[in-house]
């Protein structure tokens, strides 16, 4: 079953889409093409992922949806935590007032950082690899949005970069 619902591009669903206005109309249009693909056997999966994804009133669409967004991973809390435990962490144990100390610094940063970020002054690190990926779906969300790909082929693009061996052709 789950490989009937890769196959037919579900995984790389959260890839798709225009704006939030279009975004429940895209959605459900392209999930209803799917699911006139689909086999019987995955009724109970289609069913479910309507009710629950994208007919929800709990969960809005644009809440899940990654379309046009920059991937993050935990590898950035990751880092920011072995950061923290470097600058902290001498040897043996930690007194508590010490961490206590370099968590109140860490706040008292927050600010700051947002606004550089936010001018475009602080970037995170992200290696090669992970920049040429992210380059390629973004290329296809280009092409998605100048129409010279379909839903279905924007699906099958983002499976092929971000699916399963089997499915990366």
């Amino acid at each position: 079953m789950k490989r009937h619902c890769q196959h037919m591009g579900f995984p790389m669903s959260p890839f798709l889409a225009t704006s939030r206005r279009q975004q429940q109309w895209v959605f459900e249009e392209t999930f209803l093409r799917l699911d006139g693909r689909a086999p019987e056997v995955l009724a109970p999966v289609m069913d479910y992922v309507y009710r629950t994804w994208i007919r929800s009133s709990f969960y809005k669409i644009h809440h899940w949806s990654v379309f046009m967004t920059s991937i993050r991973t935990n590898n950035d809390v990751g880092g920011w935590h072995n950061r923290l435990n470097t600058s902290v962490v001498t040897s043996g144990s930690v007194p508590f007032y010490h961490l206590l100390l370099v968590l109140h610094q860490e706040a008292t940063n927050i600010t700051v950082q947002m606004k550089m970020v936010s001018e475009g002054k602080m970037q995170r690190f992200q290696r090669k690899r992970t920049l040429q990926v992210e380059g390629r779906v973004f290329k296809l969300w280009n092409n998605y949005c100048e129409r010279s790909i379909t839903a279905s082929e924007l699906l099958t693009g983002c499976a092929s970069i971000y699916g399963p061996p089997a499915l990366n052709m």
